[in-house]
């Protein structure tokens, strides 16, 4: 067997060899001691973890994945009527950029809607993330809504669960979120690729920047060479993500060395549970916990040839004007408070396009 080849399947075993690092958790489960004990270990290491009886009836789930495919399965011209623009991040994308490269993917993004009653695009309904773009496609939005609210039913719950495991009172969570969560829902799609494997231990963004290789938003998907993931390693920004992943293909990875300062990266899957929902730690929750839970560095792998997966992450936020410092009290702050509508704000704008400089990270608020 020649050497590379040799290598790159090493590489492949390795991403695989501790999936027992992703624990297990029942949501009905969370009001027991020992259950909170080990949600909080989860949040604090991997920062991944799956929840099972986690209350979204399997109709809900199915109707929802149906309409994903339906959406994807939809001509091109079609899907880019609702396109998000720099100033609208609602709708649909072929375009996403993580960490300046263009991710192998295409996606549509549903986010909260302050006045359900209006039309999506009254302005009342314009918040800082845009407003909703909805295709014309018969049962969508009624099977996007209705998955929407579940998610978030599930996260208020989980929410209340970590805030107990901090043995901070969960009332001090809630209130971030008054006046309405800011949290959205994008649809994933991983079409099928060839020649698009990466090495275990690479990363992209600088290899590919180091050979001066920079990526545009025109080229085509089909079209962009080189090697390239699903989406680039990453944080995600908000407190909590509930994902959705395609039983029938694992992508997924969580980087379990990123808080270990000098170690090399050492990627495993988060391979799908089945009847589970995936969790993960996000940017705001470990700035909530004073850097007892760490959000994970994460990515997804491009589907493999003769295969296209579906995911849907729900990023549960709070309010825009909410104001993010460290409620753990038993420390010192590690990090500076700081609004969460700008760091979204900020965020979106390194997703949107390149702009040739580094995204908006927590560690810039980080006290000496």
């Amino acid at each position: 067997m020649a050497p590379g080849r040799w290598l790159a399947l090493l590489a492949v075993a390795q991403a695989s060899i501790r999936p027992e690092r992703i624990p297990v958790l029942d949501l009905k489960r969370l009001n027991n001691p020992d259950q909170i004990e080990a949600l909080g270990r989860a949040c604090a290491d991997p920062g991944f973890f799956h929840v099972i009886n986690h209350g979204v009836p399997r109709h809900v789930i199915d109707a929802f994945e149906a309409a994903t495919r339906a959406f994807f399965a939809l001509p091109t011209d079609v899907k880019r009527r609702v396109k998000r623009t720099a100033t609208n991040s609602r709708g649909f994308a072929d375009d996403e950029f993580t960490k300046r490269t263009r991710d192998y993917k295409e996606m549509y993004d549903f986010g909260h809607k302050p006045r359900p009653e209006l039309a999506d695009d009254d302005v009342a309904n314009h918040v800082m993330d845009g407003w909703n773009q909805m295709p014309e496609l018969e049962g969508f939005r009624e099977a996007v809504e209705e998955y929407y609210a579940c998610c978030a039913h599930v996260c208020e719950e989980l929410l209340d669960a970590v805030a107990l495991s901090l043995d901070i009172e969960p009332e001090a969570f809630r209130s971030l979120f008054e006046g309405g969560h800011t949290s959205y829902l994008r649809l994933n799609a991983y079409p099928a690729t060839k020649n698009r494997h990466v090495l275990n231990d690479v990363d992209l963004d600088i290899e590919r920047l180091s050979r001066n290789e920079e990526d545009d938003a025109e080229t085509p998907l089909d079209e962009l060479d080189g090697p390239r993931l699903g989406v680039n390693r990453h944080f995600d920004a908000g407190v909590l993500t509930l994902l959705y992943q395609d039983p029938a293909v694992s992508s997924l990875q969580v980087n379990v060395n990123a808080h270990n300062d000098g170690a090399p990266p050492h990627w495993i899957d988060v391979s799908p549970v089945e009847d589970a929902l995936t969790v993960n730690v996000g940017d705001m929750l470990q700035v909530l916990s004073n850097g007892k839970y760490r959000a994970p560095e994460h990515r997804v792998l491009a589907s493999p040839p003769g295969v296209s997966r579906v995911s849907a992450p729900f990023f549960y936020n709070p309010a825009y004007d909410a104001e993010m410092r460290p409620l753990c009290t038993t420390d010192e702050p590690r990090y500076s408070p700081f609004s969460w509508g700008h760091f979204r704000r900020r965020r979106f704008e390194g997703d949107f396009a390149d702009e040739g400089k580094a995204e908006i990270q927590i560690a810039d608020y980080l006290l000496p």
